[in-house]
C-alpha cells in the first residue's frame, strides 16, 4: 500500500520536471528559437525521467521494497500532473509578462506558414474556406491561458502522453508481494 513517501516524492519530482520544462523553453527563446508547439516536445523526456526516479524512490521506501502495478501508475500519473501543472502555470506568467514577444512570434510565423500557397490550397481543399478562416482566427486570438491550458490536456500535452509512459514505468518497476 501506500507509504508516507507517496507525498513527498510527487511533490519533489513533480516540480523538479515542471521547473526543468519552464527553463528549457526559457534558455531555449534567449537563443532565439520559439518554445511552443513542436518545438516544447522535448520537454516530456524531462517528466519520463522525473516519472522514472519518482517511482524508484517510492519502491525503495516501501517496507519490502515492492511495488503494485497499480501504485506505479498512481505515483507516476501524479507526477506527470504536479509537473505538468507547475510548467503550466510558469508558461502562463512567463507568457503574460516578459516572454510576451515569444507569443506574438509564435502566432506571426504560425499564421505565415498557413499563408504559404501550398499550405493555404491544401488545408481549404481538406477543411474549406471557412474553417481556414476561423482556423487564422484561432491564432490571432491565442492567449498564455490557451498555451498553459494546452501544456496539460491538449493534444500534444503531458497529461495524453504520460498515461502510456507511466503504464510502461508502472510494469517495468512492479514487484509482487511476497507473503
Amino acid at each position: 500500500m501506500f507509504n508516507k513517501s507517496l507525498l513527498k516524492n510527487i511533490l519533489l519530482y513533480g516540480v523538479i520536471a515542471g521547473l526543468l520544462t519552464l527553463t528549457y523553453c526559457i534558455v531555449l527563446a534567449s537563443f532565439g528559437g520559439v518554445p511552443l508547439d513542436g518545438k516544447k516536445a522535448p520537454t516530456i523526456i524531462f517528466s519520463l525521467i522525473c516519472m522514472v526516479l519518482c517511482v524508484k524512490s517510492y519502491r525503495k521506501n516501501n517496507p519490502d521494497q515492492t511495488l503494485h502495478f497499480w501504485e506505479g501508475l498512481v505515483v507516476s500519473n501524479l507526477t506527470n500532473l504536479v509537473g505538468a501543472c507547475v510548467s503550466a502555470i510558469g508558461l502562463y506568467f512567463w507568457l503574460s509578462g516578459s516572454g510576451n514577444y515569444v507569443l506574438s512570434t509564435y502566432i506571426s510565423e504560425s499564421i505565415q506558414t498557413l499563408k504559404i500557397p501550398s499550405v493555404k490550397d491544401g488545408y481549404i481543399k481538406e477543411m474549406g474556406g471557412l474553417s481556414f478562416m476561423q482556423l487564422i482566427e484561432g491564432f490571432k486570438n491565442l492567449s498564455p491561458k490557451n498555451i498553459a491550458t494546452d501544456e496539460i490536456t491538449g493534444l500534444k500535452g503531458k497529461l495524453p502522453l504520460g498515461v502510456l509512459i507511466s503504464i510502461m514505468i508502472s510494469l517495468y518497476y512492479r514487484r509482487g508481494y511476497l507473503n
